[in-house]
């Protein structure tokens, strides 16, 4: 079938680029008003489920059925966004009576909508208990990797929310801004230090399985808190001079948090850059990888 506006390819991007972000924006564009409310209910009806799933679930946990639905959800907002560009590009570009002039000048509108509405999606996760983030650097390995985005659900504030093994991510203390993401270890009352490179809690040695090597001189290890929360670190052979320090016991609303990359972490045993990490800065617990250069890992939940 020929097109029966070839010449507005420039047009056409820019409605699919509309509808990209905003499913109906560019059914708007292209003078397809009906189509323009179907996409935007849709648009609007995930919406609702999303909050919905949020309302009626636990914001301090993430259960398979509510990850399987949130990522149905999340998959479907891309199928729809995707659709919705198609449309939009094809109904331009086969629009037999262009729009005038004038309403293609108008574009800029559309553009304070569209930049509008995305901060609007910016603030709103957070309104619905989860926000996303992305991972800088190699601290937590093997658990994220450099480039993993990765969902938190909220805790609120209360202690009983977080348990010793969570990811957290909070407020770096020192200046209240910047976001880290680190294992918690210990809670308020607990002792914390570190005996030649093996971790301790309360007097007693946290339990530790060699899995063995991953990499030149360097290990991994599974930790088993005294909780009975075991994860996966890593560990050199050299050591560093985080393998020694002070014991440490933590006051009321207090967090002691380390990086699973035991010996390239900057986290709760050097007081001059992290710390210990007051509770009322804990902006959530990790949930679920989102993304990641590895497929596996995308759907996998962060323990």
């Amino acid at each position: 079938m020929t097109l029966g506006n070839p010449s507005g390819r420039l047009s056409a991007l820019w409605g699919a680029l509309l509808s990209l972000l905003i499913p109906g924006l560019g059914q708007v564009y292209a003078r397809r008003l009906r189509a323009a409310v179907l996409y935007a209910a849709a648009a609007v009806a995930i919406s609702v489920a999303f909050v919905v799933q949020q309302q009626a679930g636990d914001r301090a946990s993430l259960t398979p059925a509510a990850l399987a639905v949130f990522l149905a959800l999340a998959l479907a907002t891309l199928g729809l966004n995707g659709a919705a560009a198609v449309h939009a590009y094809v109904a331009v570009r086969r629009g037999r009576d262009p729009a005038p002039p004038g309403w293609r000048r108008s574009t800029w509108v559309w553009g304070v909508v569209l930049v509008g509405i995305t901060v609007g999606f910016e603030v709103l996760p957070g309104d619905l208990g989860w926000n996303a983030f992305t991972v800088p650097s190699e601290s937590m390995l093997p658990t994220l990797e450099v480039g993993d985005r990765f969902v938190t659900v909220d805790t609120g504030q209360a202690l009983a929310a977080l348990a010793p093994g969570d990811v957290i991510v909070f407020l770096l203390p020192r200046d209240r801004t910047t976001n880290y993401v680190k294992r918690l270890v210990a809670m308020p009352g607990q002792t914390v230090e570190m005996r030649h490179g093996r971790l301790w809690i309360d007097g007693r040695e946290v339990a530790h399985e060699d899995l063995g090597p991953a990499g030149p001189d360097v290990r991994r290890w599974r930790l088993t808190l005294p909780n009975g929360r075991s994860y996966v670190v890593l560990k050199t052979a050299a050591g560093s001079v985080l393998d020694d320090t002070p014991a440490t016991t933590l006051g009321p609303g207090h967090l002691f948090v380390m990086g699973d990359n035991l010996d390239n972490s900057l986290d709760s045993r050097v007081p001059s850059a992290v710390g210990l990490v007051p509770r009322d800065l804990v902006v959530g617990r990790a949930a679920v990888i989102f993304w990641s250069h590895d497929a596996s890992r995308i759907g996998t939940a962060v323990r």
